[in-house]
């Protein structure tokens, strides 16, 4: 997951930043280390009407829907001094227990978007799975095409057009990695190739596969 800081890319439990010295422990001795439930909406700060509330929510259920194993997650706050909307990103993806309709997901595939209503700042964080196909270009162009609408404070909108606009990025990798070939290289140490799809089900007779297969 890329440092909240620099946005330089860190190996996974990795706890201090090789280029700004980050550190996810102050983070986690700061807001501590305890995982927390969150429902994919946490309106804090109230900024939410129902019916955007609702809308919102169909989007996610779509996001879910085209891609299984992947979510889309909202914090909206007035964030305590000293603490950015990308470390509060960084660190609900990393101790946050999301309740998704579907099945539970794993993190690696989340995105969390923080914004701050006090400042109206605002953040998107990636899982390691998925990160790699939102470079800062893409990052943004996403968040600046959401900061028009905060300027006349439609989080509404300013939400449902981030999770469409991720949707679009991760479909457009999907679509391409389905045009690749299934292997890709080989292990020279071993001599084996890696399996691009992940880890095979075990079979059990009749062959078997992961279901919602898409970017990872």
């Amino acid at each position: 997951m890329k440092c909240p800081q620099c946005s330089a890319p860190n190996a996974p439990k990795v706890t201090h930043c090789a280029s700004c010295g980050f550190s996810s422990e102050r983070l986690r001795r700061s807001l501590g280390d305890q995982w927390v439930r969150l429902e994919r909406i946490t309106d804090a700060a109230h900024c939410l009407r129902l019916e955007d509330y609702q809308r919102c929510e169909v989007e996610m259920d779509d996001f879910e829907r085209l891609l299984p194993q992947a979510f889309f997650a909202v914090y909206l706050g007035m964030l305590p001094a000293g603490l950015r909307v990308a470390e509060l990103g960084f660190w609900l993806l990393n101790q946050g227990a999301f309740n998704t309709p579907l099945v539970q997901k794993r993190n690696d595939f989340g995105i969390v978007l923080v914004l701050d209503q006090a400042v109206r700042e605002l953040s998107l964080t990636f899982g390691y799975a998925i990160e790699s196909y939102f470079d800062e270009v893409t990052q943004r162009r996403l968040l600046q095409r959401a900061a028009k609408q905060l300027k006349f404070q439609d989080y509404g909108a300013a939400i449902r057009g981030l999770i469409q606009d991720s949707l679009a990025v991760l479909q457009r990798h999907a679509k391409r990695q389905l045009r690749e070939p299934l292997y890709s290289g080989i292990i020279p140490e071993i001599m084996v190739q890696p399996l691009r799809g992940g880890v095979p089900m075990p079979q059990t007779g009749r062959r078997q596969s992961v279901g919602g297969r898409h970017s990872s």
